[in-house]
């Protein structure tokens, strides 16, 4: 099986021009709306820019969108989306030089190795200011797996649902909603969780 990121590349096309035609959820509506005119937002996994990286922008919020497939961010790019910046980057390896006021990791965290699972939090909240959102989704499944997307195998992890309340607490976040087996329209999320930064 070739690496995700590799996979990324080869349907970066295809992905961006599937994304482009679906929606923007209410969750993300509604994270949006918590947020001042002009906050900072980080877009964990952005992809080709659309349609959530798109959709923020013309909020007039500041948008960061990092990915770690060469293409999709090429892609990104090629948009000329209002308000966004686009950097390659690998999550795990990734400082940023401001801190953001909102996160948005959409269909991305998943795709982290299974030992990492554990500290991803604790490592965004080093990259946020306090009262900071943080909207994601999680996978439902206690351990690692592979699946098909577009006609290529893609990598997943995640830990038990029951484990991400104590991690985010740990690493500073209060849960607002935490809704499992989430369903709009077509869309299906096993786990949704929104959360703000609390402060020291």
């Amino acid at each position: 099986m070739i690496s995700n990121k590799d996979a990324y590349n080869k349907i970066a096309r295809q992905w961006t021009s599937e994304r482009g035609q679906s929606f923007v959820s209410k969750l993300i509506i509604e994270f949006a709306e918590k947020l001042k005119a002009g906050s900072r937002i980080l877009d964990i996994g952005c992809g080709g820019g659309v349609p959530n990286t798109s959709y923020l922008g013309n909020r007039e919020f500041n948008v960061t969108g990092i990915d770690f497939s060469e293409e999709m961010i090429r892609i990104a790019n090629e948009q000329e989306i209002t308000n966004a910046t686009f950097e390659l980057h690998d999550i795990l390896h990734y400082k940023p030089v401001k801190k953001f006021d909102g996160v948005l990791a959409w269909d991305s965290l998943f795709h982290l190795p299974y030992e990492h699972q554990g500290s991803i939090y604790e490592k965004i909240a080093g990259w946020v200011n306090d009262k900071c959102w943080f909207l994601f989704s999680h996978g439902d499944v206690d351990g690692e797996l592979v699946d098909d997307t577009m006609g290529v195998g893609f990598y997943y992890s995640s830990l038990p649902v029951d484990a991400v309340p104590e991690l985010l607490t740990d690493a500073g976040f209060k849960i607002e909603r935490m809704t499992k087996d989430y369903k709009e329209r077509d869309m299906e999320k096993a786990l949704v969780v929104l959360c703000q930064k609390t402060g020291d």
